[in-house]
C-alpha cells in the first residue's frame, strides 16, 4: 500500500540548527525520495523609521527618537533537508513579513538625530545658559586661577 505523503504550504517561520531563523512562504518539494522545506523569503520595500533603542547607524551611535533609512532587501529562496529544521511556526503573511524584517540585516542611513538629544556647541548649566567650555583651547588648563586640581583636594582632605 503506497502511503500519501503529508504536505505543507504556507507562511511559516522555520528555526534551523545552528540557530538560524528565516520566515516566509513555506512548501514542501519533493526530489525523487528527498523531500525539502522551499522558503521563499520575501523582498522588504526601503523604509523610513524611528529607533526605539540606541542603533549603531553610519560608524556612530544613534540615541533613541532618531529617524533611519532602511535599504531595500530582494527576496530570495532557501531549500532546507527536513533533518536540518529544528521547528517551524505556521503564521499570517503579515507576521512572517514582519519577521523578516525583525530578522534581516539592512544598510541603514542617519536621516536625523532625536531632537531633544541633538548636541549643541556648548553645554547647559545648571543656571540654565549656555557656555562654551572653561579650559583655554591653548594648553588645556582651566582658565580659573583658583582651581584646585582633585588630586590635591584628597591629599589636603
Amino acid at each position: 500500500m503506497a502511503e500519501e505523503q503529508t504536505k505543507f504550504e504556507g507562511w511559516a517561520v522555520v528555526e534551523i540548527f545552528g540557530h538560524q531563523r528565516y520566515a516566509g512562504y513555506v512548501t514542501t518539494q519533493a526530489f525523487g525520495q528527498a523531500v525539502m522545506f522551499r522558503v521563499d523569503v520575501p523582498p522588504l520595500d526601503e523604509r523610513e523609521r524611528v529607533t526605539k533603542s540606541y542603533e549603531y547607524v553610519d560608524g556612530q551611535n544613534v540615541p533613541p527618537g532618531s529617524t533611519v533609512k532602511e535599504a531595500a532587501m530582494q527576496g530570495y529562496t532557501k531549500l532546507f533537508g527536513v533533518g536540518a529544521i529544528y521547528g517551524m511556526t505556521p503564521c499570517t503573511q503579515d507576521a512572517a513579513v514582519k519577521a523578516v524584517a525583525a530578522m534581516q540585516a539592512r544598510k541603514m542611513q542617519l536621516v536625523s538625530l532625536a531632537p531633544e538629544r541633538a548636541l549643541s556647541a556648548g553645554y547647559v548649566t545648571d543656571e540654565g545658559d549656555e557656555t562654551e567650555d572653561d579650559f583655554d583651547e591653548r594648553d588645556g588648563e582651566p582658565e580659573s586661577e583658583d582651581a584646585v586640581d582633585p588630586v590635591d583636594r584628597l591629599v589636603e582632605g
